[in-house]
């Protein structure tokens, strides 16, 4: 029985090696890749670009070199995880922000000259509700969440274990997290949703942010998914 984390984890490995500047994800598998990054000396002589003040924190306690997003530096690769990823006809859509840092994931795997996303098999889904993290300007909630109300979804304002209230993401905003029941269009949705004012960003990534998605299960075996032909 192997640990699927650390089998794409390893694997992920070989994608940074030649790399100057590794933009890194959020979550408990890019935990394990940034451990790996450290356990395998990659951590020297390279730049650090990340997603959240988490694996910020966790790259330069262990003296890697985290430069500011503020920077503007384009990664040569940016490495993250998923929460699901939804088969999609030929293609596949991942949902992310389960760590709140979906605004800033976007924001990189958008602008990285390559982009890896690594998950376990378990993680593909293929039934709905689903649910898709919303980023939100705090002003803006109540308005928001009426909208989306009225447009027959489920809402949910995310809320800490460690304070009373919503959680606020490293920009300052609300996450919302919203259910989407039946075999929803969801890159149309990402399109609908940020249409209305006040709404950031959306958890849905369509097949134009990534270039590759790595999939590990527990018998140690490792798949890999293609950017569809089809995609812009």
């Amino acid at each position: 029985m192997y640990d699927p984390k650390e089998v794409v984890s390893n694997y992920a490995l070989q994608y940074i090696e030649n790399k100057k500047i590794i933009g890194i994800g959020t979550g408990r598998t890019v935990r394990k890749l940034i451990e790996l990054i450290i356990k395998n000396n990659i951590i020297n002589n390279k730049l650090y670009v990340t997603s959240s003040i988490d694996s910020e924190l966790e790259i330069s306690k262990n003296g890697g070199t985290v430069i500011s997003l503020y920077n503007g530096n384009i990664p040569d690769i940016y490495i993250d995880s998923f929460d699901y990823l939804v088969p999609v006809n030929d293609s596949y859509i991942m949902i992310k922000g389960g760590g709140g840092a979906l605004l800033r994931e976007k924001l990189l795997a958008y602008f990285a000259n390559e982009r890896v996303f690594i998950g376990e098999q378990s993680k593909i889904k293929n039934s709905f509700p689903i649910k898709i993290p919303i980023e939100i300007v705090p002003v803006s909630l109540s308005y928001v969440i009426n909208k989306l109300k009225s447009y027959k979804y489920n809402i949910e304002i995310r809320e800490s274990n460690g304070k009373i209230g919503p959680i606020i993401s490293d920009n300052g905003n609300i996450i919302l997290d919203m259910s989407v029941n039946g075999k929803a269009d969801l890159c149309e949705l990402d399109s609908k949703l940020k249409d209305i004012p006040g709404i950031i960003e959306t958890g849905i990534f369509c097949d134009k942010l990534y270039d590759e998605i790595i999939i590990g299960n527990n018998d140690g075996r490792i798949e890999i998914i293609k950017k569809s032909r089809n995609s812009n």
